[in-house]
């Protein structure tokens, strides 16, 4: 029998649990009990969020290295995280973890009730984390990599005073000095951009990542390349890359199957990609994305492409991507 001081209130207005030390529920009250009815939820995935480990924004784990909302689920106002709900619409809520000596008390709030929040939403959300990531870049290219250039520039016009036989030492220490701004600035391009697509293209870096997810899942993924291939703009590629990685993390979560289909059509004008799976569906509104179709839209939309959504409670999910060769092109 646990200790009634650690016994939830099951007055609580919003939806509670209490977990050990390990994150295994020992409790939840009457509002809790109601929302598991009312949504698909995964307290495990609600955990990882509000540790960190698993990211309600990114679906590839290096995007989060010095990620701006690092920390940042530890105010206030909680962590955003999505839930579907048993009609098969995502809906957004608040969340907040909250540890008292050796129990955990995980609360969810809906979206118009935050903590202590000014009502922002999860794309709100996403906006502000990128502009924090754009100013972070800013300052490292300011404060890291533009300060070791200084430094480099005052090391080599300090050559001219240096006595002719230390000229080997002093050149030694600054081509060591090239080499750690070298790979500073390899370092962020990684962040920015997967440097796989750069090191064997589109179409391997995709076979790569569906071969690396089967080996750690055991989600079958099938890929299916039809027509001419023909080069999309930089952007283009890092955008089908991304989306593709959101769309089977999506599958692997919420279709309740252990496989999908990636199918790459290239026509003349345009790339069309398609991530379908024969899952539960959900019921498709257009104009109430989720976070995750949100996402999948507006990166379409960055480079002049469109997505389009089929599914239906039990018809399982297809998603179609259409990026044009050129931005810009319809």
């Amino acid at each position: 029998m646990s200790d009634p001081t650690e016994r939830i209130s099951k007055t609580l207005p919003p939806p509670t649990w209490l977990m050990d030390a390990d994150y295994t529920i020992i409790d939840r009250n009457a509002q809790a009990e109601k929302f598991e009815k009312d949504y698909v939820i995964s307290m495990e995935y609600a955990v990882e969020v509000a540790k960190g480990t698993c990211c309600a924004f990114q679906t590839d784990k290096k995007a989060c290295k010095n990620c701006p909302l690092e920390n940042k689920w530890a105010a206030s106002d909680g962590f955003p995280i999505t839930f579907m709900g048993r009609d098969g619409v995502s809906y957004e809520f608040f969340g907040k973890l909250v540890k008292t000596e050796h129990i955990w008390k995980l609360e969810i709030r809906y979206i118009d009730k935050p903590f202590e929040s000014e009502g922002k939403s999860m794309l709100t959300y996403l906006n502000e984390a990128r502009e924090s990531e754009q100013k972070r870049i800013a300052r490292e290219l300011h404060d890291g990599i533009a300060q070791s250039i200084y430094s480099l520039m005052l090391e080599t016009r300090g050559l001219k005073w240096t006595p002719f036989e230390e000229h080997q030492q002093k050149l030694q220490a600054i081509d060591r000095h090239f080499a750690d701004v070298l790979l500073e600035i390899k370092s962020l391009a990684t962040e920015l951009r997967p440097s796989i697509l750069d090191d064997v293209g589109l179409i391997p870096a995709i076979n790569q990542f569906v071969e690396q997810t089967m080996e750690m899942t055991g989600f079958i993924i099938h890929v299916i390349v039809d027509g001419e291939r023909k080069r999309l703009t930089s952007r283009g590629n890092v955008v089908i890359y991304r989306s593709i990685q959101e769309a089977i993390s999506n599958a692997l979560k919420y279709s309740g199957e252990n496989e999908a289909t990636i199918a790459l059509d290239f026509g003349q004008k345009e790339l069309r990609v398609t991530i379908a799976d024969a899952g539960k569906g959900f019921i498709y509104d257009p104009y109430h994305l989720g976070f995750g179709l949100l996402n999948l839209r507006e990166r379409a939309q960055s480079v002049g492409g469109t997505i389009e959504v089929e599914t239906g409670i039990g018809k399982g999910t297809r998603i179609t991507m259409i990026v044009p060769y050129k931005e810009g092109m319809s």
